[in-house]
């Protein structure tokens, strides 16, 4: 299990590689990635699963950007056996409008709301 955690903010530059080699049979791996980019901030996240054996492999990786900030996220999957299972997911989008106007309802401000929720993502 691999989870990585990732906050930028400002002119802040960050680049995550990740490559993980599968070679026992029945070996297993499962990456996280949640990240946050704030301000004019950009992130790269790369991430490669390589399967030489029966086995499992997941990447997951999720990104809310705000302001200016910019994103690009490169799962990669390989598998050189016929029983590997490999799979990925990735997302990347904005906080929903919905759970500011909700924790803004029971008295938070905007900025304690909006920290509220990337404290909890980033968690």
């Amino acid at each position: 299990m691999i989870t990585e955690r990732v906050l930028t903010d400002g002119d802040q530059t960050a680049v995550s590689t990740n490559n993980i080699v599968l070679k026992g049979a029945g070996s297993r791996a499962n990456m996280i990635s949640r990240s946050v980019m704030k301000g004019n901030s950009k992130q790269t996240f790369y991430a490669t699963m390589d399967a030489q054996n029966k086995c499992f492999g997941h990447i997951e990786c999720d990104a809310i950007i705000m302001d200016n900030g910019a994103n690009e996220t490169m799962p990669s999957l390989k598998a050189g056996h016929p029983d590997a299972e490999l799979t990925h997911e990735a997302s990347i989008g904005k906080i929903a409008s919905d759970q500011l106007t909700k924790l803004m309802s029971l008295g938070l401000t905007y900025d304690q709301a909006v920290n509220r929720i990337i404290q909890g993502f980033l968690k």
